[in-house]
């Protein structure tokens, strides 16, 4: 009998000491300046910053397997061939996160914001939606719902930040001259069409005959337009004359493919782009450089992806919108990345009071990458 108490007794510590082992995981991770990082939060970083190294593996490399992949090295600069073992560059994207998360968070407080109602609402309905869409990987990497919805609201947070510390009414203002500036000679108010190098019915891809025609169309009806000095002086008049000379020529340039031009869906556009975005998406040679340097109230067509052509005119964009309306992209564009290097000089600033034998309890290796 005496035995089997004493059985008892070990097998109940037993089953205490395995409770406790349940929740002994750390609700945080600690601070930094006066922002409590949860674990949830750092989980999040870690995951983030293992996901943006996957991104870099060779084709080689394995990044499901987690625990082989964090002992190889990846090039994280393929200009420069600069490497990194994944597990430093995972735990170095980790506090970068984290710092930014707090920066973020510490400099939204400083300069007295507060998301309204409709704002965290929104902040939460996407939460809630990346949990509805990725739930099963988020949960099995210890992820919830009130994790992402405080990310949703830092990431809302950093972009009022934008206006909070450099609109007309921020901390630093950016001044209007130096906006207009940016507008005028950094930025591209274009009125074009996409046309599609392929069926759009039976999606097969034009061959060089067919894209060399649908091209020389389209520089036709560019040039008949720049020939033209009856198409004004004011941006809203070249922007009528421009259009109604591609609705001219797009059903002849469809028909090369057998399509039909539809104005209704596939008609003119206007809009400001900025440098990046035609760096970024004008990847076909000499095309993104066709662009930049037309005139105002030229036209020119260029084939700009290898599946689309671009039918444009360049407008002055002064002209078609006020300063006003054009603020928020222009800023956006010009201090986007000053307000990132702010955010993180503040970030690597705040006083680190993280505690790393809680963080420990998270080690990378435990990922759930698939």
């Amino acid at each position: 009998m005496k035995q089997k108490l004493i059985a008892l007794v070990c097998a109940l510590a037993l089953t205490l000491s395995l409770a406790g082992c349940v929740f002994s995981t750390p609700e945080s991770v600690g601070k930094l300046g006066e922002v409590e990082i949860t674990s949830g939060l750092y989980l999040l970083a870690q995951f983030d910053a293992y996901q943006q190294a996957a991104q870099l593996a060779s084709e080689e490399q394995d990044a499901t397997n987690v625990k082989a992949f964090l002992k190889q090295t990846i090039t994280v600069d393929a200009e420069s061939g600069e490497t990194a073992l994944v597990s430093d560059y995972v735990a170095d994207k980790t506090m970068e996160s984290l710092q930014l998360y707090a920066a973020v968070e510490a400099r939204f407080d400083e300069l007295g914001g507060e998301l309204n109602d409709v704002q965290a609402a929104q902040a939460d309905s996407y939460a809630q939606q990346l949990m509805d869409q990725y739930g099963d990987t988020y949960t099995a990497n210890g992820i919830g719902l009130e994790t992402l919805k405080r990310y949703e609201r830092i990431l809302l947070k950093s972009s009022l930040l934008l206006d909070m510390v450099y609109g007309a009414d921020g901390e630093t203002p950016i001044s209007d001259a130096e906006l207009t500036d940016h507008i005028e000679n950094q930025m591209y108010m274009l009125c074009y069409a996409i046309i599609p190098l392929y069926d759009m019915n039976t999606f097969a891809f034009a061959d060089e005959e067919q894209s060399a025609q649908m091209l020389a169309l389209a520089q036709n009806a560019a040039d008949t337009y720049n020939s033209d000095p009856a198409h004004g002086q004011t941006a809203a008049e070249q922007a009528a004359a421009f259009s109604a000379q591609a609705d001219a020529a797009l059903p002849e340039i469809y028909a090369v493919m057998g399509g039909t031009y539809d104005p209704e869906s596939s008609g003119m556009q206007t809009d400001l782009l900025t440098e990046d975005a035609i760096g970024s998406a004008f990847t076909e040679e000499g095309a993104a450089d066709a662009v930049r340097t037309l005139k105002l109230g030229e036209a020119a067509a260029v084939k700009y992806t290898s599946y689309a052509i671009l039918l444009a005119v360049r407008l002055d964009p002064l002209e078609v919108s006020t300063l006003d309306e054009l603020r928020g992209d222009a800023l956006n564009d010009l201090a986007s990345s000053r307000l990132s290097d702010a955010l993180a000089d503040h970030g690597a600033g705040l006083t680190d009071s993280l505690d790393r034998s809680a963080m420990q309890k998270f080690p990378a290796s435990k990922i759930v990458a698939d």
